[in-house]
């Protein structure tokens, strides 16, 4: 079995039917069944600095402060990790319970406190249909 370890991902942009605008890069936790423990909140330019945002978070997880809070429908539950009121977190799902939501916060701070961010997954690139079709016509 593996270990955690963080996953950055740079996508191609959302929004227009052109596909104009710039592709976002954001982090991932995994664990070592490659479940989603965890996720960004925000949108990084590139992966530096999506890379710094990991190191934060690590050097910084012992004093985040976590919110619970309903979801949307209002039967579900969340979490978010903030520092200095600045969201670095937020749970990869919706729970049906308050209890699985904690628990499942818990299981991501460990991870975070476990996990060598020296070893920071390749990045990745994910490309649209359409995007693969302009690149093979170069």
């Amino acid at each position: 079995m593996g270990q955690t370890r963080f996953l950055i991902v740079t996508r191609p942009a959302r929004g227009g039917t052109d596909g104009a605008g710039a592709p976002r890069t954001v982090w991932r936790l995994l664990g070592a069944n490659n479940r989603e423990l965890g996720r960004c909140l925000t949108d990084f330019p590139d992966q530096e600095s999506c890379r710094q945002a990991v190191t934060f978070l690590c050097e910084n997880i012992e004093r985040a402060n976590p919110l619970i809070m309903r979801a949307q429908p209002a039967t579900l539950w969340v979490w978010r990790l903030e520092v200095d009121e600045v969201p670095l977190a937020l749970s990869a799902r919706a729970y049906r319970r308050q209890r699985e939501c904690l628990y499942n916060l818990a299981l991501f701070r460990a991870a975070v406190l476990n996990t060598d961010t020296t070893k920071v997954l390749p990045h990745l690139v994910r490309t649209t249909l359409r995007n693969r079709v302009e690149l093979a016509a170069q």
